[in-house]
């Protein structure tokens, strides 16, 4: 556990965001805990269970894997750790 959380705190300083997504309904523990995890720049990760992929249409899985994206994008604009802009 002390790895991984180390890993995704620096890995918080990269313009990079983690989707995790627990299949199977089995012992999520770590992943929970990496999504709720404080101490780094930015919240740079989501999770969400999925134990039946049959019980979920399409757009809920893809509203489901993109819940946090949206911000964190418009968070990591605003600390500079990305640059651009949204083009419309």
């Amino acid at each position: 556990m002390a790895a991984i959380t180390k890993v995704m705190t620096e890995a918080a300083k990269l313009p990079m965001f983690w989707q995790f997504v627990g299949l199977g309904g089995r012992g999520y523990g770590i992943l929970k805990k990496l999504d709720d995890m404080t101490g780094r720049v930015i919240d740079n990760c989501n999770f969400f269970e999925l134990d039946d992929l049959d019980d979920i249409s399409e757009e809920a899985l893809y509203e489901n894997m993109l819940e946090e994206f949206p911000s964190w994008l418009k968070e990591a604009r605003e600390i500079g750790l990305i640059l651009g802009r949204v083009i419309n």
